[in-house]
C-alpha cells in the first residue's frame, strides 16, 4: 500500500511539475512519438511511460552490494488488461522482462507480483491470470561482473483490449560500481 501511494505521489508529482515545460514543444514531441512516451521522473533512476492504456514506472534500487531490485509499477486505465507472469501456461503476450547478453547479470529468482492476480475463465483460452488492477513487479537481480557495462532490456506484454505487443526499452548501466536506469533510443 505505502510503495502503490509513493508512486502515486512520483506520478502526481511528476505532472505537477512539467506545467512547466513549454507547451508546444510538449505537443511536438508528443504527435512525433504517436502520444507515448518513455521520460525519466526527478529521480534519476527511474523511467515513466505514458500510454492511453498503462502508465508504467520502472526504476532499480540497491538491495546488498551486488544485488538490487528492478521495480516494474504498472498502472492500468480505460479497463485495459494483460497477462501475468504467473499464468500456468505460455502465453506469447505474457508480461515479461527481457534482459539482453546477460552475462554481466543474472536474474535471481521469480518475477514477484503485488497484489497476486487470479485465474480467471476465458472462453477461448481457459483458466488464464490476467491482470486487472494496478500492480507492482519486482525482479531481483545480481551483477556478476566487476567492469563498467550496458545492457539492454525490455518490458514486454500483449495489452489488451487493443490487442497490442508492447516493449518498453531502457538500459541497464553498470558504472562505478552502481547500477541504474537508463532511457534506450530517446
Amino acid at each position: 500500500m505505502n510503495n502503490s501511494l509513493f508512486y502515486g505521489l512520483v506520478l502526481l508529482s511528476f505532472n505537477y511539475n512539467c506545467t512547466n515545460v513549454n507547451s508546444q514543444e510538449f505537443a511536438e514531441n508528443t504527435i512525433m512519438q504517436d502520444s507515448i512516451y518513455v521520460e525519466p521522473t526527478h529521480f534519476s533512476d527511474d523511467l515513466v511511460r505514458d500510454d492511453a492504456l498503462y502508465t508504467t514506472l520502472i526504476r532499480v534500487d540497491q538491495r546488498q552490494n551486488n544485488e538490487y531490485v528492478l521495480s516494474v509499477q504498472m498502472n492500468l486505465k480505460k479497463d485495459a488488461y494483460f497477462i501475468s507472469p504467473n499464468a500456468k501456461r505460455d502465453f506469447s503476450g505474457k508480461f515479461t522482462i527481457v534482459l539482453l547478453d546477460s552475462d554481466k547479470i543474472a536474474t535471481n529468482g521469480a518475477i514477484t507480483e503485488t497484489p497476486l492476480s487470479k485465474e480467471e475463465l476465458d472462453k477461448g483460452e481457459g483458466l488464464v491470470n490476467f491482470v486487472r488492477k494496478n500492480t507492482h513487479y519486482k525482479q531481483t537481480l545480481k551483477v556478476i561482473s566487476d567492469e563498467d557495462f550496458e545492457i539492454n532490456g525490455y518490458l514486454q506484454f500483449t495489452i489488451e483490449p487493443r490487442c497490442t505487443l508492447e516493449k518498453i526499452p531502457f538500459i541497464l548501466s553498470y558504472k562505478n560500481g552502481k547500477l541504474s536506469l537508463k532511457m534506450d533510443g530517446c
